[in-house]
């Protein structure tokens, strides 16, 4: 085997090559040969001398070809390649089968600076007092790959020494300020100085809601959608814009938060209201419910907070019957609806999300099948009783006009449980029947019919003695009673 690189030596930041000759110098075919090397090059992989390997006939020379950069930051490249058998041939002289070779390597470094100031003004110009200090800088990129870390002084600058030279990205992190950090090249003669500018963060700032003017709206109808922006920060927000989508294919207007324009302008401590506006198509009034959401920022997405909702209702359409299957998750394929068992016996139920009423109740039967019957068109919570916890199931249940037991229809309402916390029922229990109870009050006493003369002392002798052998007689018949518990006890 012989091993060569295409150039005599290289700078740092260049590509480099190396090839492997290997030659067949038995008397068998060699079926899978491969080469691996070792060293401080990037690459290991040799085309086409790489697995499953190739085969190579009796006194037949194969090259194969790698490419990589250099991975250390100083000295020559030096690379072990190895010729190998796959599979149970054996060599009859492994000796030859390796090779060390190397190249010289011309290493380049040099620097990175730059000053990190906050636009307060939204002037795009760095102004007294405007300097941060502070902020942590991260870059990463070079021949070899390196990543390194420091933090603004006071004057807001920032330096990187003996970088190898190559093209570098740069992250600064800060709660207060969005950068875009910038793009250098570093190649040891002309060491970049860059200003970064911070905007105002909006993410931590800004403070967005949104809210229809209206509860409801029909077909057809141009709903108004009044968007309020907060600046709670100390610096001026600018070209903030929207992103948003409507369900039911709304035609949404965000007017001057779009996208496409230059934004709007929040100053520091300033609120700010702006309306969009969104025809209610058919498809909307279709599903009872208008859904307009939107992420807002500067940009947004990446520069601005949390996306936010709000919905209406396009009340008129109802779905005679909903039908829906709960099952008892099993496991999960990787396309396709969980395996499950049927769920018999649990009370379910649909919540509107924007009135909060509970519209609908049903419980499951042998199958897992549910039904609901005579549902208005919305949008809806879908609900369990009991010590269940939904999983790979969207808990938003959307009822369709027109919708009428199983069919042609784009919501599938299937759910999908594991054993879970007690989910408790939306409807009062009804108190349970007690026992009458009757109030204090004076006992009515029934009185004696008049006797025909007055007891004598023979009377009184005969109802002692009635008493008397009556109470005998209880107390016989207690004595035995116990007597017998006592004996079928120990039996």
């Amino acid at each position: 085997m012989t091993v060569w690189f295409d150039e005599p030596s290289y700078l740092s930041t260049q590509l480099i090559t190396v090839h492997a000759r290997v030659t067949n110098k038995g008397t068998a075919v060699a079926s899978r040969v491969i080469v691996n090397s070792a060293g401080n090059l990037s690459t290991t992989w040799w085309t086409p001398l790489s697995p499953p390997g190739v085969p190579i006939e009796p006194g037949q020379t194969v090259v194969g070809t790698a490419d990589g950069y250099v991975t250390t930051t100083s000295g020559p490249v030096t690379l072990t390649v190895t010729a190998a058998l796959l599979g149970d041939e054996v060599d009859a002289n492994p000796a030859d089968n390796t090779v060390t070779a190397s190249v010289p390597v011309t290493h380049l470094s040099g620097g990175y600076r730059g000053t990190v100031y906050g636009d307060r003004d939204g002037d795009g110009t760095m102004d007294p007092g405007e300097a941060l200090a502070g902020v942590k800088v991260y870059t990463s990129g070079g021949t070899p790959n390196v990543g390194r870390t420091t933090t603004t002084d006071t004057r807001g600058r920032f330096a990187f020494q003996d970088l190898p030279a190559g093209r570098y990205w740069t992250i600064l992190e800060s709660a207060e300020w969005y950068f875009v950090g910038p793009n250098v090249e570093v190649d040891g003669v002309a060491d970049p100085d860059v200003v970064i500018r911070g905007t105002a963060s909006a993410a931590k700032w800004l403070s967005v809601s949104m809210a229809f003017t209206r509860k409801t709206y029909r077909k057809n109808d141009v709903a108004q959608l009044r968007v309020t922006l907060a600046n709670n920060g100390v610096a001026v927000l600018k070209n903030t814009t929207a992103n948003c989508w409507a369900t039911g294919s709304g035609e949404l207007k965000t007017g001057d938060l779009s996208p496409d324009g230059p934004g709007v302008t929040v100053p520091a401590g300033a609120t700010r209201v702006h309306v969009m506006t969104v025809r209610i198509t058919g498809e909307a009034a279709a599903v009872g419910h208008l859904r307009v959401t939107c992420a807002i920022g500067a940009p947004p997405f990446v520069n601005g907070p949390p996306s936010v909702s709000a919905t209406a209702r396009t009340p008129g359409g109802m779905a005679p019957r909903v039908d829906g299957y709960l099952g008892r998750f099993l496991w999960k394929p990787q396309l396709g609806l969980p395996y499950s068992d049927p769920l018999p016996g649990v009370k379910v139920y649909l919540r509107n999300q924007v009135t909060g009423a509970v519209v609908a109740r049903a419980v499951t039967g042998g199958n897992g099948g549910f039904t609901f019957r005579n549902v208005p068109a919305d949008l809806y919570d879908f609900g369990i009783v009991g010590p269940w916890k939904m999983v790979y199931s969207d808990p938003e249940f959307v009822v369709r006009d027109g919708e009428n037991g199983p069919g042609d229809n784009p919501y599938r309402h299937f759910y999908f449980v594991v054993p879970g916390p007690a989910q408790p029922d939306p409807d009062p229990v009804p108190a349970p029947k007690g026992r009458e109870v009757l109030r204090p009050g004076p006992v009515p006493v029934a009185t004696r019919p008049p006797a025909p003369h007055q007891p004598g002392l023979a009377e009184t002798g005969v109802e002692v003695t009635w008493l008397a052998l009556g109470g005998m007689i209880t107390t016989m018949a207690g004595v035995a009673l116990v007597l017998g518990s006592h004996r079928r006890r120990f039996r």
